[in-house]
């Protein structure tokens, strides 16, 4: 299955829940906004926020 680009204000949880979210979309958002995604088999298992110090 592809799935077409879009904008990172266009991917929903649901999105990420299901699996519908490519890792250059996840790598996006982790560069943009800090977010760490932990994916098990296709899913998404935990969203984490990276603290800096």
């Amino acid at each position: 299955m592809i799935i077409p680009s879009r904008k990172i204000q266009d991917i929903t949880l649901t999105n990420l829940k299901n699996g519908e979210v490519t890792l250059i979309e996840l790598d996006e958002i982790y560069k943009k906004m800090g977010f760490l995604f932990v994916v098990s088999e296709g899913k998404l298992k935990k969203i984490k926020k990276e603290n800096h110090h």
